[in-house]
């Protein structure tokens, strides 16, 4: 049995998913499918990449993560298999596994040129499924690389008393989640008293441990499980109650 993890803007109520799992399971029945999500934005990879790189390395090792976001990118497509920390990614060559990993070698990459019909993009991705569990030699896999796309990661601007932050993703609960993680904080804020401003007048000025710290209704700030800052409201939603949207930039002033 193979573990493969789908990670699409396909929506949950729509033909392509089923037809991709479909595809993957008519080449490799073995296996055992997934969702991540399938209610990324449209054409999101930033977002796609940030929900992959804070789960994948939970599941088993040899699984395979598929991610099925933004695939006809270009006139000339082809989609990258990765081999890296002992899991398979699949992606289309869109800049992605460069938001996944900093900087992956080129060595551990293969790629396949797929069509432009929606179908040639689902059998491209299961063939490339049952391809890197039955190969035992992952040369004979694809074409070798040259070079892949790159795309920036958008990071928090610091200066010498703020640090101007990004909401990179809003989750189903209304929580805001910011660019800036806890290694980050700390290393310019630490004990420093500061106010992360979320309005022009609106600010939050501690650190909380867990939601019920405040009061219902109450909005507040901490580190989420994957390690970066969040703004929440306690039983309430931070992206309605407070105004804050998806790519709003705001400021923590120490």
């Amino acid at each position: 049995m193979t573990f493969v993890t789908l990670t699409t803007d396909f929506g949950k109520n729509n033909y392509n998913i089923a037809s991709l799992k479909g595809a993957i399971l008519s080449m490799h029945p073995k296996s055992q499918l997934i969702d991540i999500s399938n209610e990324i934005g449209n054409f999101d990879i930033i977002e796609a990449s940030f929900m992959l790189s804070n789960s994948y390395k939970f599941y088993p090792k040899n699984t395979v993560h598929v991610i099925a976001v933004n695939g006809f990118y270009s006139s000339r497509v082809r989609l990258l298999l990765l081999k890296k920390n002992g899991y398979f990614f699949i992606a289309p060559d869109n800049g992605i596994l460069s938001l996944i990993f900093d900087e992956p070698d080129i060595n551990d990459i293969r790629y396949i040129e797929y069509g432009k019909k929606t179908g040639d993009f689902y059998t491209t991705i299961a063939e490339l499924v049952a391809q890197s569990q039955q190969q035992d030699d992952f040369d004979s896999i694809g074409e070798r690389v040259l070079s892949i796309n790159k795309r920036i990661t958008l990071k928090p601007v610091i200066s010498a008393n703020t640090i101007r932050a990004t909401v990179i993703f809003i989750d189903k609960f209304g929580n805001a989640i910011l660019n800036v993680t806890k290694d980050l904080f700390d290393t310019y804020v630490a004990n420093k008293p500061f106010r992360m401003y979320y309005s022009p007048k609106d600010f939050i000025d501690k650190i909380h441990n867990k939601y019920s710290d405040v009061p219902f209704g109450d909005e507040l700030m901490l580190f989420n499980s994957a390690g970066y800052l969040e703004i929440a409201v306690n039983m309430g939603n931070a992206n309605t109650n407070l105004g804050i949207a998806k790519d709003a930039t705001l400021q923590i002033v120490f």
